[in-house]
C-alpha cells in the first residue's frame, strides 16, 4: 500500500508561499554574497519555477467545489431517473397485477433504496422489459418515446456517477500532489535559509536572523513553554 505523503512543515501552504516570496527578496538583496556562494541565476530560476509549480496546483476549495457540484448533478440526475422509472412501475403494477413473474423482469420496484450502480442496472432491466411488453403497457400510456427517454436518463445518470467519482479521485490525487510539490519547495526554501545563515553568521546578526525559518504553525517566532524552535 502506498504511503501517505506527509507535509514536512507545520505552517500553512499560504505561509509557505509567503516565506518563499520573502526569501527571494532577501536573496536579491544579498545577491552579491549569494553569488559568491555559487548561487547562480539558474538556481534562482529553479526556485521561482518550483514556487510557480506549487501555486498553479488547484486549491482544496476549488476541488471541493467541483466535487460538490458533481454530487449535486448526480443527485439531480438520479431524481429525474427515478421519476421516469416510477412512471413505468405504476403501469406494470396495473397491467401485470396478476403476473408477478413478469413484474420481476422489470427489476426492483423499491428503487429509492437502491445504490447508484444498482439503480443504473435496474433502469436497464426496466428498459429491456418495457420494450418486450410495450404492446401490453401501451394500454396504460407507455410509448416507445417514453422508453427512449428512460434510456437517455439512465445514460445521463451513469455518466454523472463517473464524473462524481472522478471529482473525488482528482481531489485526493491533487491533495497528494500539492503536498509533494510543497515538500520540494520547502526543501529549496530551507537550503536557501541555511545558505543565508551561513553567509551572515559571523557578519551580521540582523541579516542572519532574516534567514531563520520557524517551523511553527504560524511560521513565526513562537514560544513553546520557555523555548523557541527555529528550523536550523
Amino acid at each position: 500500500m502506498k504511503k501517505e505523503v506527509i507535509s514536512l512543515f507545520n505552517f500553512t501552504f499560504a505561509k509557505l508561499k509567503q516565506l518563499c516570496d520573502n526569501m527571494l527578496n532577501l536573496i536579491d538583496r544579498d545577491i552579491v554574497e549569494f553569488t559568491d556562494r555559487g548561487f547562480t541565476p539558474a538556481k534562482r530560476a529553479a526556485f521561482v519555477a518550483q514556487i510557480n509549480t506549487f501555486v498553479d496546483i488547484p486549491s482544496d476549495e476549488t476541488l471541493d467545489g467541483i466535487k460538490q457540484t458533481a454530487t449535486q448533478n448526480k443527485d439531480n440526475a438520479r431524481t429525474e431517473l427515478e421519476v421516469a422509472m416510477r412512471g413505468i412501475i405504476s403501469r406494470v403494477q396495473i397491467v401485470f397485477k396478476n403476473f408477478p413473474g413478469k413484474q420481476i423482469e422489470f427489476g426492483e420496484f423499491e428503487i429509492s433504496r437502491l445504490k447508484d450502480d444498482e439503480l443504473v442496472r435496474t433502469a436497464r432491466l426496466m428498459k429491456t422489459a418495457a420494450n418486450k411488453y410495450l404492446t401490453d403497457l401501451a394500454a396504460e400510456g407507455l410509448t416507445a418515446t417514453k422508453i427512449t427517454a428512460l434510456d437517455a436518463l439512465t445514460v445521463t445518470f451513469d455518466n454523472t456517477i463517473d464524473l462524481q467519482k472522478k471529482a473525488i479521485t482528482d481531489r485526493n490525487s491533487v491533495t497528494e500532489l500539492r503536498r509533494t510539490e510543497a515538500n520540494k519547495l520547502y526543501e529549496m526554501l530551507m537550503d536557501n535559509s541555511n545558505r543565508g545563515k551561513s553567509i551572515f553568521a559571523d557578519v551580521s546578526q540582523a541579516k542572519y536572523s532574516d534567514y531563520i525559518i520557524y517551523n511553527t504553525p504560524s511560521g513565526e517566532n513562537e514560544e513553546e513553554g520557555n523555548s523557541i524552535s527555529p528550523t536550523a
